[in-house]
């Protein structure tokens, strides 16, 4: 008979003070700073941010969702904030949100202004620091999709993973781009030039214009 049973069958639970303490989970909070340039991995695919924050240099991996952000929305320099949870050596973004200058406190432009992240200059590669991050938008929605905007994702995708020289473009399926009948469409950001009627083959010959 187990020490949680009585006779009748009834169990009894075992106390707040004798179960087993749940495991520790960090906790997470908002980091707020600027923008300084990719995170990257060791083969030079992008993976989240370098954020100059008042506490430093700190790496922060974005999930593949929250990455194409860093271009299509944020530029280096941009000020963000991001939600983010203490893992190993970084921390571990769950969202990207900018933020607007004009309510950046001023003590916190003094204090970047003052701490400069002279570290990561000189453990970036140049071309790390060359090379732009590109992101281009494959129209995912209706005729797009159906004329090949599947396949024309598929093959960027395959070729950008295969490519270590292509590592700072990353490719997103987007919502409707309102040129249905010039499908397949697709648009290279930063820039914004939109290219349809495209096919697999011309998708994959816009990777080398962004090299």
């Amino acid at each position: 008979m187990s020490r949680y049973e009585m006779s009748s069958g009834t169990v009894i639970r075992p106390s707040p003070a004798s179960a087993t303490p749940a495991t520790y989970e960090p906790q997470g909070r908002v980091l707020r700073g600027r923008y300084l340039e990719p995170l990257r991995s060791s083969k030079g695919k992008i993976k989240g941010l370098m954020l100059h924050a008042p506490d430093g240099v700190m790496p922060v991996k974005l999930p593949k969702y929250l990455r194409p952000m860093l271009v299509r929305e944020l530029m280096p320099g941009s000020w963000v904030q991001v939600w983010a949870f203490p893992k190993d050596e970084h921390w571990r973004g769950i969202n990207l949100i900018p933020w607007p200058e004009s309510e950046v406190p001023s003590e916190v432009k003094v204090a970047l202004a003052t701490l400069q992240p002279s570290t990561l200059a000189q453990s970036a590669s140049p071309t790390e620091m060359r090379v732009a991050p590109v992101c281009i938008q494959v129209c995912r929605k209706g005729k797009c999709f159906k004329q090949g905007g599947y396949q024309i994702w598929s093959a960027l995708q395959a070729e950008v993973d295969a490519n270590p020289d292509l590592q700072h473009i990353t490719i997103e399926a987007t919502g409707c781009m309102n040129a249905c009948k010039q499908g397949p469409n697709l648009r290279v950001l930063p820039h914004g030039k939109m290219h349809s009627r495209v096919t697999p083959g011309r998708a994959l010959s816009l990777l080398t214009d962004c090299q």
